[in-house]
């Protein structure tokens, strides 16, 4: 999830993404999007052998959102995101492709 580390959301066995992104032409190889994202591990990051969910603080759901640029290549769009999450953090994610 934008916004947020690596796997720093849940540890669990079951789990729900959602991704909404608005996306809108800047320049005529430049766009730029704007998106929402939410997750959650149900609530399963306690049936994981171990817990480690819980040993390492991981909050079991979040909502990140923010906005990005979407360079168009000859190998495809790159996308530069900066997301916020809600729990006050931020980072910068680099892709190659569109996520959907």
């Amino acid at each position: 999830m934008r916004g947020f580390e690596e796997g720093s959301v849940g540890s669990g066995r079951h789990y729900i993404q959602a991704s909404a992104e608005y996306r809108f032409p800047i320049f005529s190889f430049v766009g730029g999007a704007l998106f929402i994202d939410a997750a959650t591990d149900l609530g399963s990051g306690d049936d994981v052998p171990g817990n480690p969910a819980g040993d390492r603080g991981k909050p079991g759901s979040g909502i990140g959102y923010g906005a990005g640029v979407r360079i168009q290549t000859p190998l495809g769009p790159i996308r530069i995101d900066y997301g916020f999450s809600d729990g006050g953090g931020g980072r910068l994610h680099f892709g190659i492709g569109e996520r959907f």
